[in-house]
């Protein structure tokens, strides 16, 4: 009888705990515990008095008063952040880029804003963002950052030395003190911390955007796996958000309009802006095809090299291949070229340096175009296509017949 008496209140304990658990987990959220690096300014930062800044925090606050909750600040260090949300330290990451790597980890809302990131050096140091340039430099990155990731899968096999830093502030430090050649950086926050500084005016973006799966392409906030109704009230919220417009007028404020307008992965044609002032993209993507404007033979000076139309073409393939490793890249991907000239005898001299930068089994479809004049009086000019790589690599060479 005793036995029988414990056993049905061990029956009748288990049935009550497991009713209070599931009432507990079903009460409605009263706060959303956000972690945040009060360190990157315009983003989230203090001001003079202490007080919480920036657009993440402005986005967080909006978000919470549409879910009807409270926001709860908790100060991180950014290297620590996935792990500190496993230990349950806080709901939530503000303002992580959802890469690859990190969705393997943790889950995230939709995308808050875009991110474009870029590499930033002295005015006169002529890098640009490729291996080459980069190989034996110095090129300093925030630790546990997709920056720091992709610099180490991207660069470092090449030679380049990639520098970690825990705090922005001491990376920036580095840089305008030239222990370090360069750093990538994202775009508004480089421009807060140093470019549109008094130590900022010896330096500025050194080329085009840097892009890479590492990287991703935008912001979003970062929860654990199983907590799928925190990820669908945030996303459901911020849909609220931007058809209520208190989205736009929050972001107009921080970003440019170009920055404000999130790219649909696979939808369109993305377009990425080559040097200052062009008229055109230097290349379009769309899917994993990549569209490149024609490359002529110039100079630093944007003048044609000397040595006629053979040299123009070697510097217009050195040029072609920096910006085919600039979007992620490269001369064994290209699959249709034309070639621009503006005298048809030079074909057999420009045919020879175009033959020696491809593997005799794998040349590219080629067009070849007499024209009568080509612009900064260039003899010869070339435009391709090409695959990205990534996911839909191309297949291996096919042997030689």
């Amino acid at each position: 009888m005793a036995v029988t008496q414990i056993i049905a209140t061990l029956i009748v304990s288990v049935m009550f705990g497991s009713f209070f658990t599931v009432a507990a987990d079903d009460q409605p959220r009263s706060e959303i515990r956000f972690a945040i690096a009060s360190q990157f300014p315009p983003y989230e930062s203090r001001d003079e008095k202490g007080q919480l800044v920036g657009l993440n925090i402005e986005l967080g606050n909006a978000l919470c008063a549409q879910l009807n909750v409270r926001c709860i600040w908790v100060d991180q260090v950014f290297a620590d952040s996935i792990p500190a949300l496993e230990r349950r330290r806080f709901d939530a990451i503000m303002g992580m880029a959802s890469t690859p790597q990190r969705r393997q980890l943790i889950d995230f809302t939709d995308d808050l804003y875009p991110l474009t990131t870029h590499l930033v050096a002295r005015k006169d140091s002529g890098l640009v963002p490729t291996v080459r340039s980069l190989r034996g430099k110095r090129v300093g990155v925030l630790a546990a950052s997709n920056r720091e990731a992709f610099a180490h899968e991207q660069w470092a096999p090449g030679g380049v030395i990639v520098k970690s830093f825990w705090i922005n502030d001491q990376l920036i430090s580095s840089l305008v003190a030239g222990d370090i050649d360069a750093t990538l950086q994202g775009m508004i926050e480089i421009r807060e911390a140093l470019l549109d500084t008094p130590n900022g005016h010896d330096f500025n973006f050194s080329g085009p955007a840097v892009m890479g799966e590492q990287l991703g392409k935008g912001v979003a906030i970062g929860v654990r796996k199983l907590d799928t109704a925190l990820r669908d009230d945030l996303n459901r919220a911020l849909g609220q958000l931007k058809q209520t417009g208190e989205y736009q007028r929050i972001t107009e404020r921080y970003l440019p309009k170009e920055e404000r307008v999130m790219p649909v992965a696979g939808v369109g044609p993305q377009f990425y802006p080559g040097a200052s002032g062009l008229p055109f993209s230097e290349v379009v993507k769309v899917g994993n095809i990549l569209y490149f404007s024609d490359v002529l033979g110039l100079d630093a000076r944007r003048n044609p090299v000397h040595g006629g139309a053979a040299a123009q073409m070697k510097q217009a393939m050195h040029l072609l291949r920096e910006m085919l490793e600039r979007h992620q890249s490269s001369l064994a991907h290209v699959v249709k070229c034309t070639l621009l000239l503006t005298d048809l005898d030079d074909l057999p001299q420009v045919s020879e340096v175009y033959l020696s930068y491809f593997p005799t089994n794998r040349l590219p479809a080629r067009s070849v175009i007499s024209v009568r004049r080509l612009p900064r009086r260039a003899m010869v000019a070339i435009g391709c296509i090409a695959v990205s790589q990534g996911r839909d690599e191309l297949p291996g060479p096919m042997p030689a017949n």
